[in-house]
Order: structure tokens, then sequence, then C-alpha cells
């Protein structure tokens, strides 16, 4: 089974249009789960209405808000889900019709899947929800931004994997963000996210070292998975969690690749 898991908080609008662009690879998984990071009550109640609307499955996992806590908010989706296989999104992501199956071909066994997303900006994402999506405007509006950010990333994660391997580089790199998937069981076996990141940032690079040092391998399907990052005013925090305490204990010393307060505390 395939199992998707969005990252949410308040973004009804955006969500509505990762939902929308999902609709078009619904054949490919099995269940998505929106993982709530405690969104307030009225909130809820519109996207239990707009749920309905979906033909696929989609299961809503919340709990309470207490801070930032994108770390226990997967967690809580991860421990949920049905699926052997688990595919990454944030609620502000639309992909592309081959998107999904981008990931499934390039999935195996101790290996994560990175893809990136290009950045729609304010004018085309407001017209974007205005009109509506189908499966030639969301490539439209993909091919339409430019390539050479995306070539040069992926070019810069390939680069990483050969220096890990010649060992000219330390296990923290390559890294994934919030658009990547790997098995079910391969973060079970790392005990998922570390939860003691709380507040914005960090978490993922946490993962991504984690599962270098796990001996996880890492693919790119930064050219194939293709995904819009649609356009919202910036979080406020967000450029500064490395003067917070997220970067101290990200750059923590002796990580194991195990974390001790993670899908099982």
């Amino acid at each position: 089974m395939i199992s998707i898991i969005i990252s949410f908080y308040k973004r009804l609008t955006h969500l509505k249009v990762c939902l929308e662009s999902l609709q078009y690879s619904a054949k490919y998984f099995d269940e998505v789960l929106i993982a709530d990071d405690g969104s307030p009550e009225y909130t809820v109640n519109e996207l239990k209405q707009l749920i309905k609307n979906f033909d696929f499955p989609i299961r809503h996992i919340w709990h309470k808000k207490q801070g930032f806590r994108l770390a226990a908010s997967r967690n809580n989706a991860i421990r949920a889900s049905m699926g052997d296989y688990l595919i990454f999104l944030d609620c502000d992501f639309a992909v592309m019709p081959d998107t999904v199956t981008s990931h499934l071909n390039k999935a195996k066994p101790g290996r994560y899947v990175s893809a990136l997303v290009k950045y729609l900006p304010e004018a085309p994402t407001n017209e974007l929800i205005a009109q509506g999506i189908s499966p030639s405007r969301l490539v439209n509006f993909y091919t339409r931004l430019p390539e050479k950010p995306i070539i040069r990333e992926h070019r810069r994660f390939i680069k990483h994997l050969v220096l890990r391997r010649l060992r000219l580089i330390g296990p923290r790199k390559p890294q994934c963000s919030s658009h990547f998937s790997i098995h079910k069981k391969d973060l079970e076996y790392i005990n998922g996210y570390d939860e003691n990141f709380t507040g914005w940032g960090g978490e993922d690079e946490d993962l991504s070292h984690r599962m270098n040092l796990a001996g996880f391998s890492g693919v790119s399907a930064i050219k194939e998975a293709r995904a819009l990052h649609l356009w919202h005013p910036t979080e406020l925090g967000g450029k500064d969690w490395q003067h917070g305490s997220n970067v101290d204990y990200l750059f923590r010393q002796r990580v194991k690749f195990r974390c001790s307060k993670g899908l099982i505390s």
C-alpha cells in the first residue's frame, strides 16, 4: 500500500489545490493522511467538509496545538498510516500527474527518494487558485518556471552521493526536504522524526543525517517528481531559525541514527 502524508496547518485554500492535484494520480496510491499540527476548530470543521469532495481515502490526523511541532505531527501520521511506502508533501504543494509514479519508480528498501519544488510567485498562485487546475494547466505553470535551479540541485545531490561513497564528506549530505519518499520500515528503523525539534526548522536536515548514518542510500527524483510550491506570506521566524535552539540540537555531537524521542519514545 502507498500512503501520502501531507503536513498541514490552517492553509485550507492551499490544501484544496494540493488534494486536487493528487486526484490525477489517485490510482497509484491508497490513502492520504493530513498531518495537522493543531489547526483550530473552525479550520478542522471546514477541512472535514473539504475532504468529502474527493473520491480517494483521506484521514485527518490532528494533535493539540503546542507551538510548532512538525516532527511530532508527521510521526502521528506515520504511526497511523496503513501503507508500507510513504510519500511526504506539504499542504502548499501542487504535484504533477506523474509525480507519484516518479517516486514509486525509484522506490527500494533501504533507499530514500529526494525531490524538490519550483516556487510559484504570488500572481500565478492566485491565478491557479482562482481558475482551478487541470493536468495541462499544472504542467504549463511548472514548465514556465526556470529549470536551471532544478538541474543545479539534482547535480548537487549526485555530487554529494559520489563524495559520500568516496568518504570525502560526512553523513550530513545529501539532504532531503519535505518532498521525499521512503519505505515505512526504514523510517521505523531510525524511529521516525526526532520530536526534540520544536519550533521552526531542522527536523528535515536531522532526518536526512540519520538516514545516511543508518546506511540508507539516497536517490534523486528532483528532475522527475515535479511539484509547485504555492506562494503564501513568509512565516515569522522562518529566516531566524538558525539563531534558535533547534540549530544547536541539529549540530549536536554524537548523533545516533535512531533518535530517542520519535515514533517510539
